[in-house]
């Protein structure tokens, strides 16, 4: 049956359309649905094989606890960190966190702390792992049209964590037999090799999982999350109907590429249902606004888009733009971000001051701009544009500074010698993005140049930690012991980190 052509949709959904047929009719990504299978499969059989281990000796008949629940979600987010991508971007991490942020203040007391982390992958996807982790991909944000939609997505996993909905998939993981188990885990051992295993490992994760993939909630659990994700919407100010749009366009793609059915309607299964179930719950709770105004992504998804490809294909991407418009500042901004992800440093300076000589005072532009010249090792200019860069970003906006560019000049003055003006960039830098990695190495370069040798272990631990490598971060933990001042908050913290990371290696060794 010919569905037809569905409706022109404007702005960047038509982009992005178009991009998904270029990559499956040019082969830009090499097996598309091997990978993505592949994707979903080690994330289902990381949860289950990690929750089967610690606990299938036991019996457990309820619910796991919160308590159990946490610990879950942090071994589970280490292997996750492991095997995917992340996106390290702190303008794209702080967009995630401003829109997330205020969705959460609107839940009610909940015991798990939320953090949202960006992943490169072209599939838009969004999902949640037990503790309040939520993981959204860069074809998400490069999909969405607004910060409304994108609202509604996260609105949407915020509701699978406060009703335990992870938790309960999980907790069905039980009934997996170690057959099945093993199964699994040869799939994961396949599938992470890659190549022409790809294939194999996802069929045999098919026949390892009984009745149906453990990621997928059931209606149940997909009705709560919209009723609730709708609700805390509505709360903090967001049009609600953000989210019912959002379906729509991923449900007029998955009639487009059929049956390569994208990720996120793998694991948020009966998309038609969904939208008319919510259709029904807006016209019950009739939200009045006023709302948020909507918001232009189109410099976040410019980023995006350059972190979900490969840099000589994103070169080429935004080269077509700019060729058929010369004058598009999006399209040279972007240009000029994959030139420097691809070292082409003389390029991305070139085409960025093209783009600021059209738009001087955007923040954006200076920022990326001020990044190459530092690249390039011409510190002076790197100094020049991004202060420039800091003092026009919006004020009184209640939105953090421009983290990427202040991490960037605290990088330029460290590299001129100047700690006293690098140290206070990269501790604000830390203390509103704490989960960015690179800033600990940062501060620990920092601190060690100013021969306070403690702080200086520390913040490597920190950073070694964070990037899963726990025999640096124990070796540094301890050498910091040794420097940091008794009852300093930094030596409480260490010698708690020392006792929870020798734990595993004592109970390592009582096995052997």
């Amino acid at each position: 049956m010919d569905l037809g052509k569905p409706p022109a949709l404007p702005g960047v959904y038509d982009l992005i359309l178009a991009y998904y047929k270029k990559a499956r009719l040019g082969n830009m990504v090499p097996d598309k649905v091997g990978l993505r299978k592949t994707f979903y499969a080690f994330v289902a059989a990381t949860l289950i094989v990690i929750f089967l281990l610690g606990s299938l000796a036991k019996k457990a008949e309820a619910l796991m606890t919160v308590e159990e629940e946490k610990k879950l979600g942090e071994k589970v987010l280490l292997e996750i960190r492991k095997s995917m991508q992340a996106v390290r971007d702190p303008t794209l991490q702080s967009f995630l966190d401003r829109v997330g942020g205020s969705l959460v203040a609107q839940v009610s007391p909940t015991p798990f702390e939320f953090n949202f982390n960006l992943i490169k992958n072209k599939d838009p996807n969004a999902f949640a792992i037990p503790g309040g982790q939520i993981f959204v991909t860069t074809g998400l944000l490069t999909l969405a049209e607004n910060d409304h939609e994108v609202a509604g997505v996260l609105g949407h996993e915020i509701g699978h964590v406060t009703q335990r909905h992870v938790a309960q998939l999980i907790d069905r993981s039980k009934r997996l037999t170690w057959a099945s188990l093993a199964g699994i885990l040869a799939g994961v051992l396949a599938g992470r090799a890659g190549g022409a295993q790809t294939t194999a490992a996802a069929a045999m994760m098919s026949t390892a999982l009984p009745e149906a993939l453990l990621l997928k909630y059931t209606r149940e659990n997909e009705s709560e999350a919209d009723q609730k994700g709708l609700e805390t919407m509505i709360k903090a100010g967001y049009d609600p109907n953000g989210m019912i749009a959002f379906l729509n366009r991923m449900y007029k793609i998955q009639l487009i590429l059929a049956p390569n059915i994208p990720g996120y309607l793998l694991t948020h299964p009966a998309i038609e249902d969904r939208i008319v179930l919510l259709e029904n719950i807006l016209l019950g709770l009739k939200p009045q606004g006023p709302f948020k105004p909507v918001k232009n992504l189109k410099w976040i998804q410019t980023k995006a888009l350059v972190e979900e490809m490969e840099p000589s294909v994103a070169v080429s991407h935004f080269e077509s733009i700019v060729k058929t418009n010369p004058d598009d500042v999006t399209g040279l901004f972007g240009l000029g971000v994959a030139f420097r992800r691809m070292g082409r440093l003389d390029k991305s300076v070139e085409v960025l001051q093209n783009a600021s000589s059209l738009a001087s005072e955007n923040s954006d532009i200076l920022t990326e701009l001020g990044i190459a010249y530092f690249l390039s090792g011409k510190l002076e200019q790197a100094v020049e544009k991004l202060e420039a860069a800091r003092s026009s970003f919006p004020s009184g906006t209640g939105q953090n500074d421009d983290l990427l560019g202040l991490y960037y000049l605290g990088r330029t003055y460290q590299e001129r010698g100047d700690f006293a003006k690098a140290l206070p960039l990269f501790l604000k830098v830390k203390n509103e993005m704490p989960e960015y990695i690179d800033v600990y190495f940062s501060l620990g370069s920092v601190y060690g140049r100013m021969e306070q040798q403690g702080l200086s272990h520390f913040y490597f631990a920190k950073h070694f930690k964070m990037r899963g490598e726990m025999n640096n971060a124990l070796l540094h933990f301890r050498t910091a012991l040794e420097w940091l001042e008794r009852g300093s908050p930094e030596r409480d913290e260490a010698q708690r980190e020392i006792r929870e990371l020798a734990q595993p290696t004592k109970q390592n060794r009582k096995r052997l």
